[in-house]
């Protein structure tokens, strides 16, 4: 029977709370399509509700940038990134499967096991550790306890949302945003006290590169945070009705991502003049006082829903390269191997793997160019058909993915990074980081170029016909 077989008329999961989900990569029939597009404002909005976010925004006044420049800079980066995430996530409604089965219209059937593996299975485990680790730091500023438990106790209750499915993260995350608003409203308010809007240019900073260099790599870190959830995109928008408005899933989709990015990103700039000297959380402390504990509990609750989905998605990557577990043991698998890398990172979340998933975020930028260019110029034309030929092993590599390998070493060549630096980036020093413009770019360039050759699984299945028939 195939994946994309519709079902019974009855659904066996719904709108159900009361039982794990039963889907994993497989198409949603149509039976099992629920929901609303404004759901996935809730859902990314406390996805984003999180302290990395704010520590981000603390790199303003490293790079020398004025509070204008600073807050300009998240809103561009941020809006970019939300636009491309609501338009996957559309996607996700109109085919009815996760963004990892997805890319295998343009990559293939088997080549998609490289972007995947590496882009998905690696982020999932290295955000859900990043987070993590500040939600531990946190919680031991409340309650005395090992960091070892502390952590194993978090990643029980991310693993159970996780296990339980899309219903339930859905339902968190609508929670949450309320719960989160409010927590971090009284953060906004504390933090306020401390905003020096006179902070102007200050060519003394430590990464200072320019005004120009400066914003455009700035704005890039918020791109590039935003990009690295674009894989993930439509794992939480397929079960939407297929006659959704594709509209209005970006919309919801996009806003949800830049209010919260905005917020969070934007106190950083304005409290960076003095927080960006500061660790994490004894920055977020002092900018909160006496009202520190607030904030301690407001880091460890937001870390639940946006790690719960980051396990979730890791799972469905694990189904989609074809390691031989269900769902739910994959879950479990993303969970252990990311509390392990928890513990190995403990007070450092931002050293050196940090700069390892900025790396990632370089690589998923011709990733989703890939995608969204194969879905608008083919895809979308196959209707149904364009769903059943991403469960179809014969189109084993396809030209997306010698599109998106030429993408990655044409932006490797930019790379501003402390474990790579490219050949070219000193020559473009002076317009910042242009890596992920480049990527872009020229994965546009060989995709477009590729696209009117016939399939190459095709043309590598004639040819090893021709060489078995003359043998």
């Amino acid at each position: 029977m195939s994946d994309t077989t519709p079902g019974t008329a009855e659904p066996q999961y719904g709108t159900s709370l009361t039982r794990t989900e039963p889907f994993a990569t497989e198409h949603i029939p149509v039976a099992e399509r629920h929901g609303h597009p404004r759901h996935q404002f809730t859902l990314w909005f406390a996805a984003n509700m999180v302290l990395a976010v704010m520590v981000s925004g603390f790199f303003s006044s490293l790079f020398g940038l004025s509070v204008l420049q600073g807050l300009s800079a998240v809103a561009v980066g941020t809006l970019l990134g939300a636009i491309v995430m609501g338009v996957l996530a559309g996607i996700g409604t109109k085919m009815g499967v996760p963004q990892q089965v997805q890319a295998r219209g343009p990559m293939g059937y088997f080549a998609n096991f490289v972007p995947i593996a590496v882009l998905t299975v690696i982020s999932a485990i290295g955000w859900t550790a990043v987070n993590t680790v500040f939600a531990v730091i946190a919680l031991q500023m409340l309650v005395d306890v090992p960091f070892w438990l502390a952590a194993a106790v978090i990643f029980v209750v991310q693993a159970v949302f996780a296990i339980w499915g899309h219903n339930l993260i859905h339902l968190i995350n609508k929670i949450a945003t309320v719960v989160l608003a409010i927590l971090f409203a009284v953060i906004t308010v504390l933090s306020m006290q401390q905003v020096d809007f006179a902070v102007g240019v200050n060519p003394e900073a430590p990464y200072y590169m320019g005004e120009v260099a400066g914003w455009i790599t700035f704005a890039g870190f918020f791109f590039a945070y935003v990009m690295t959830w674009t894989p993930f995109a439509s794992d939480f928008s397929r079960y939407l009705p297929q006659t959704t408005s594709h509209g209005k899933v970006t919309f919801f989709t996009a806003t949800g991502t830049f209010v919260a990015m905005m917020w969070l990103g934007g106190i950083g700039v304005l409290v960076s003049s003095f927080a960006g000297e500061l660790d994490a959380i004894p920055a977020l402390a002092e900018l909160t006082g006496s009202w520190a504990p607030v904030a301690m509990l407001t880091v460890v609750v937001s870390t639940l829903p946006v790690s719960a989905m980051n396990l979730y998605g890791g799972s469905l990557s694990l189904l989609t390269i074809r390691i031989p577990v269900n769902r739910i043991v994959g879950v479990v698998l993303i969970a252990l191997i990311s509390l392990g890398v928890t513990l190995l990172m403990q007070t450092n979340p931002y050293g050196s793997f940090y700069d390892f998933l900025n790396i990632l975020a370089y690589l998923v930028v011709p990733f989703s160019t890939v995608l969204l260019l194969d879905y608008y110029l083919r895809m979308r034309s196959l209707g149904h058909l364009a769903t059943e030929e991403l469960f179809d092993t014969r189109r084993s590599v396809e030209w997306g993915f010698v599109a998106w390998v030429v993408g990655c070493a044409f932006s490797a060549l930019f790379w501003t990074s402390t474990l790579f630096t490219g050949p070219l980036a000193s020559a473009f020093a002076g317009f910042g980081d242009v890596s992920f413009v480049a990527g872009a770019l020229a994965a546009t360039i060989a995709y477009v170029a590729l696209r009117p050759l016939p399939p190459l699984s095709s043309l590598l299945r004639g040819g090893r016909d021709r060489v078995e028939a003359s043998a």
